[in-house]
């Protein structure tokens, strides 16, 4: 007879259970699986074209500068992105209009950005960037000793779209061209995000480090031309096919994709032929730090120790509990990717000792 399953696998069965509720008003009514031609076996450069340095990035200075240390400026750039779909063109154009324009907060010292930023991507379904800038980021500012940026992803807080019931509804589902020119226009902006920082502010060093879907939008970074100098993916890994299957929260993607007649063999494929998972760092692997946690029910240790193998085995830490206590665990966090970036620049940081045995699912 198996252990019972650990609290944090209890908490994210819950949270997934709740889901139900959220993603249960409605499903996806648009199947789109006939117009993935342009993205099915498509090379990195074609998924992922390069990027220029904007030249309309707004900085907007709040009138009230509250504590004495940091201030907080707010971005916002027009999107590069170009949908690869014809179809999908007129809605990113129309109904989606929303996510042509991009913002991103700015924290740095009163006195000034500093040589040395890290992006931060966050996760999915976030309404907005106030949790993190209360708790996380400050922490990373401070104790790191950089310039922190907290770029919005697409179909999230000022850009979703009136038509969504919830911020990120539109980001996974079973409409999977809009999933797809989802991530792939979350790349385009963080690398001119990247772009503008290097360009028109001087940073000499931008790491980029996400939670959960930011951790995967992160690890792709890794992947293609103009991206960060070392990454720190926090709970991620890029085998979206394989989630789908298995993970609670991704029950409605899976159940629509079902009422749409595609089968878990065609899933498979299809998953496989638009290549997310099969991407491959350009980073070297001493500029990468992997957080998991092992007792993950979305974000399995199975697959994230599956992908870190192929990956030539970047330094990781692995955290106790699930997806949704890692919060419990930020002490922990901070203190390792401290510990990484203080490395960067020396001899690549060591591996962690091996991680206690997985608990069973159930």
């Amino acid at each position: 007879m198996g252990s019972m399953p650990s609290f944090g696998a209890t908490v994210d069965k819950v949270v997934g259970a709740f889901s139900h509720a959220l993603h249960g008003l409605r499903g996806v009514t648009t199947n789109t699986v006939d117009d993935l031609g342009p993205y099915l076996d498509a090379p990195a450069e074609t998924l992922f074209p390069p990027v220029v340095v904007p030249r309309d990035v707004r900085v907007h200075r709040p009138l009230v500068r509250l504590g004495k240390k940091r201030v907080v400026d707010t971005l916002r750039w027009h999107s590069q992105h170009v949908p690869l779909c014809p179809h999908y063109r007129a809605r990113h154009a129309g109904e989606y209009w929303l996510n042509q324009r991009v913002t991103a907060r700015w924290m740095h010292p009163r006195s000034g950005p500093r040589r040395r930023a890290l992006i931060y991507v966050h996760g999915w379904l976030e309404p907005g960037p106030w949790i993190e800038e209360a708790v996380l980021l400050p922490r990373l500012h401070d104790e790191l000793g950089v310039d922190v940026l907290h770029i919005q992803l697409p179909f999230h807080g000022s850009r979703n779209p009136k038509s969504a019931l919830f911020h990120g509804e539109f980001f996974w589902s079973a409409d999977l061209v809009r999933t797809m020119e989802s991530v792939r226009q979350s790349l385009v902006d963080v690398r001119t995000l990247i772009a503008w920082l290097r360009a028109k502010q001087g940073y000499e060093e931008i790491g980029v480090t996400g939670l959960s879907l930011g951790g995967g939008i992160t690890m792709a970074l890794a992947c293609v031309e103009s991206g960060p100098d070392y990454i720190v993916p926090i709970i991620a890994h890029l085998k979206l096919g394989d989630a789908v299957e298995e993970a609670p929260i991704l029950w409605r993607m899976r159940s629509d994709l079902e009422r749409f007649g595609i089968g878990a063999a065609r899933r498979r494929e299809l998953f496989d032929r638009l290549g997310l998972a099969h991407l491959k760092p350009l980073l070297p692997r001493e500029r990468q730090l992997w957080i998991p946690a092992t007792d993950d029910v979305y974000i399995t240790a199975r697959l994230v120790e599956e992908q870190w193998r192929e990956w030539g085995e970047p330094p990781i830490e692995w955290i106790p509990g699930g997806h949704m206590t890692f919060p419990l665990s930020l002490g922990k966090v901070i203190a390792r990717m401290k510990a990484f970036h203080e490395g960067l620049g020396a001899a690549p940081a060591p591996k962690s000792a091996p991680r206690p045995k997985i608990s069973p699912q159930g």
